[in-house]
């Protein structure tokens, strides 16, 4: 019988702990009889017996599936993506050409090493997506890795990252809840001491108007997505409803909120990565774009507002009310005060506000945190079987299995 492969890919640099959960990751679907092939475009020598040789492939028979692919593939949505991230200009030509070049790598790559699974670094980055939906186009099956909700983890989800994946923006059928909850309380006990932030934050001084406030003010934190990387582009992709089902930016949601009510004081935190907002400044009456650490400006805040940031962990970790708009991790998980209809964004805030962070919401809180850890996340940073996590990613789906590969 031949051996199954699984192609994993990774796109940002790894620090020495991260590549060496790659690394663990890579041995337990070794320990499943999968021939493991890392798909990277930075180099890590401790990869290298991942990473194959020279590929063989027929020239003449990947030409069909790369034309295939190209035709059906969303060229709107990746040339949007690369517009914005990968070469920041409206060159459509040029945008154009490195889709197909994307493209044309990846029907090679498949037609050449023929997996059976594709793990892609966050589907929605114009890095790897594209091949992700080259994949799903050739009968491929799929699957995504990313950076972990928690400390020393990955998601590795067999549906998708952020909106696509299993968990998001929906309940949770706890398997265990006592088990969940001891894990729970004691990571919250943990995390309570430190910063979960991936990113370099700047740090900058809060607006004068925003220093002091009378009681009738609200201090509003929205916390912005990665717009580029969460899928949020173009306006029209069905992706952005997951996470912005009501708003078309993180901006336009944040004046939303303003203009909700005048004794609003809205602070839009905008993401660090691809932040198409970096200069800081006053953007209407009684809103302000403040690029600065998101733990300080949580302090500073009577709600935070988010829709997908893990940084709605932050906001519970400092006993800080959540409001979710429409989406979030933690939306549907009873952990905050969630906004079904444009029309609750205001009494849902205020609510918060009045009722600050629930003992019911941390409870539910604690029990997710300990759901994650213990049954959801791959973790690396310590001892743990994460059999059941890799066991989940190998099943097939009735409809991948029907599926005849006719390319090759």
């Amino acid at each position: 019988m031949k051996q199954k492969t699984v192609v994993i890919s990774c796109a940002p640099p790894l620090n020495e702990a991260q590549s060496s959960g790659f690394e663990q990751l890579f041995k337990d679907f070794e320990n499943k009889g999968y021939r493991v092939l890392y798909y990277g475009n930075t180099l890590n020598t401790k990869f290298e017996q991942y990473t194959p040789g020279k590929l063989s492939y027929n020239k003449l028979l990947h030409k069909f599936p790369f034309y295939w692919v190209l035709q059906r593939i969303d060229r709107h949505k990746w040339i949007t993506r690369i517009a914005h991230h990968l070469l920041p200009s409206d060159n459509r030509v040029s945008n154009y050409k490195l889709l197909k070049s994307i493209i044309r790598a990846a029907v090679k790559y498949f037609c050449a090493v023929k997996p059976d699974l594709f793990i892609c670094w966050n589907p929605y980055s114009p890095t790897f997506g594209p091949m992700a939906d080259a994949a799903k186009l050739l009968g491929i099956r799929t699957g995504a890795i990313e950076w972990g909700l928690l400390p020393g983890t990955y998601v590795l989800d067999k549906t998708g990252t952020l909106a696509d994946s299993q968990i998001f923006n929906h309940e949770v059928i706890y398997s265990d809840p006592d088990k969940f909850s001891i894990t729970g309380e004691q990571l919250f006990s943990d995390l309570s001491q430190k910063s979960i932030s991936l990113y370099q934050q700047r740090t900058e001084a809060l607006p004068e108007e925003l220093l002091s406030t009378d009681g009738n003010q609200t201090k509003v934190l929205l916390i912005g997505i990665d717009m580029v990387d969460s899928g949020s582009l173009p306006e029209t992709s069905a992706d952005r409803q997951g996470l912005l089902p009501f708003h078309s930016s993180c901006q336009n949601q944040a004046l939303d909120i303003a203009n909700s009510d005048a004794d609003f004081r809205v602070i839009l935190k905008p993401h660090p990565s691809h932040n198409h907002n970096p200069q800081s400044g006053k953007i209407s009456a009684n809103c302000w774009i403040v690029n600065s650490n998101p733990d300080d400006l949580i302090k500073w805040a009577d709600v935070v507002v988010c829709s997908g940031s893990k940084m709605e962990f932050s906001a519970l970790l400092a006993g800080k009310p959540l409001v979710n708009i429409g989406a979030g991790i933690l939306y549907k998980k009873g952990c905050s005060y969630q906004v079904d209809s444009i029309q609750q964004l205001r009494e849902q805030i205020l609510q918060a506000k009045q009722q600050g962070l629930t003992t019911n919401q941390l409870q539910a809180f604690k029990l997710f945190l300990g759901f994650l850890q213990d049954d959801y996340l791959y973790v690396y940073s310590k001892s743990q079987d994460n059999t059941a996590v890799i066991e989940r990613m190998l099943e097939e789906e009735p409809f991948f299995n029907k599926i005849k590969r006719l390319f090759y």
